[in-house]
């Protein structure tokens, strides 16, 4: 949305009819009709619109301020030396001691040496205790970051069955629910005043209160940091996390002129994400209008472009899909508002697995307009609220990613 400066007197700032410079009741409108412009952005938040349309009403209702659940992963079978290590020591110093116990085997590809665990590892210290150069393999020094891969206890002709540490319980996940509003107020004069295109009625500001909103909404789904603070007053204000703030692994630079924008280094990171067995065969990439252009010229100079620009009547946006080269779709969708050039969010991009995102909202506070919320004594004006609840819930962070340093436009407007 924009104003321009008008050449007229509008109300001052004590008997605004909406906060926002009296922007919306200039007088003599009538006068001059022709000299009123306004740009209209369908900037819906991309993000929220997918949410409503994969899970309607944002998902489940819920009843906690906080929600909890586990995110179970299969514990990885192999690990590597985080110590260098001579060739006669028998304690190993790994990033991950777990993937072992006693009388299991580590093999070591890059040498081809076997060592026997002997007693199970210190968790704590990340450190087993071995047998080297099991089975007559030659005993060779350890490197830092040399890979190890966890193998079977073997059993003996007439040898008991082995004991082991089963599955490692999920770590715990959390997030918050944020309650999020924006009210305005309209004098009971200004209720039913015909203006030119509608500005200054109450269903203008409605329209501009819910719009703004959604536009804030669809930012914190993608930058918010979860936390939440205790209030002097008003108890605790809950902040619902976004994907920035849950994707870890899956970051993606690409440097300040294209660098690192090559399709080896793009296909890549793109395949690594669907490499989970979680993970979907298509995914969504929501991008600034830089690295949209950028991604688009890429795919087509590399034959990837698996179908050209349309547009998508349901997000309001263009969209078009690329292959990587083992044959994962991913849809490329522009978010040229959310993620807008003039905000400094034009390199931005948001790779998500749709199957593993999913909105919820507190229960009974779902997106809702309340209409007359003023004291009874404020006779002369009318307040209104546009208010509800969301929380991003992303499991399977490893399937999600965040792409960002495309190089800029050569002319910016």
């Amino acid at each position: 949305m924009q104003y321009v400066d008008m050449p007229y007197v509008t109300t001052s700032d004590g008997i605004s009819v909406f906060d926002l410079k009296g922007q919306y009741r200039p007088r003599l409108w009538d006068d001059a009709p022709g000299q009123i412009d306004w740009l209209y952005k369908e900037d819906n938040g991309l993000l929220l619109t997918l949410l409503e349309l994969t899970s309607p009403e944002q998902g489940r209702p819920m009843n906690q301020p906080i929600v909890h659940w586990t995110e179970d992963t299969r514990l990885d079978i192999h690990t590597q030396i985080k110590t260098a290590a001579s060739s006669s020591a028998t304690t190993l110093h790994l990033d991950e001691a777990r993937i072992a116990v006693a009388n299991t085997f580590l093999l070591f590809p890059s040498d081809g040496e076997i060592v026997k665990v002997t007693a199970d590892p210190s968790y704590t210290a990340d450190t087993v205790v071995v047998t080297r150069g099991y089975n007559g393999t030659a005993k060779s020094a350890k490197t830092v970051g040399q890979k190890c891969i966890s193998m079977p206890a073997f059993m003996a002709e007439l040898s008991d069955p082995n004991g082991g540490n089963g599955r490692l319980p999920g770590k715990p996940v959390w997030n918050a629910i944020s309650i999020v509003s924006e009210s305005f107020k309209v004098s009971r004069l200004n209720q039913g005043s015909e203006v030119i295109d509608g500005w200054g009625q109450l269903s203008k500001a409605q329209l501009d209160t819910m719009l703004n909103l959604r536009r804030q909404a669809g930012k914190a789904l993608m930058f918010n940091a979860r936390g939440a603070t205790s209030t002097t007053n008003e108890g605790y204000e809950y902040v619902s996390q976004g994907m920035l703030n849950y994707i870890k692994s899956g970051n993606l630079d690409l440097g300040n002129l294209l660098s690192n924008l090559t399709w080896p280094i793009l296909n890549d990171w793109l395949e690594a994400r669907f490499d989970p067995d979680a993970s979907s065969q298509t995914k969504e990439l929501i991008s600034g209008i830089t690295l949209f252009r950028n991604i688009q010229r890429l795919a087509r100079d590399n034959d990837r472009m698996a179908v050209d620009p349309y547009f998508e009547p349901s997000l309001k946006t263009n969209v078009y899909v690329i292959r990587t080269d083992g044959g994962y779709s991913v849809n490329v969708m522009l978010d040229k508002y959310g993620l807008g050039f003039s905000e400094g969010l034009g390199d931005w991009g948001f790779l998500l697995d749709m199957a593993h995102i999913e909105g919820r909202h507190f229960d009974g506070l779902e997106f809702q307009w309340i209409e007359n919320i003023q004291d009874n004594r404020s006779v002369m004006y009318r307040e209104d609220t546009f208010i509800g609840s969301f929380s991003l819930i992303a499991k399977h962070e490893e399937t999600h990613g965040v792409i960002r340093g495309a190089a800029a436009p050569i002319m910016s407007r």
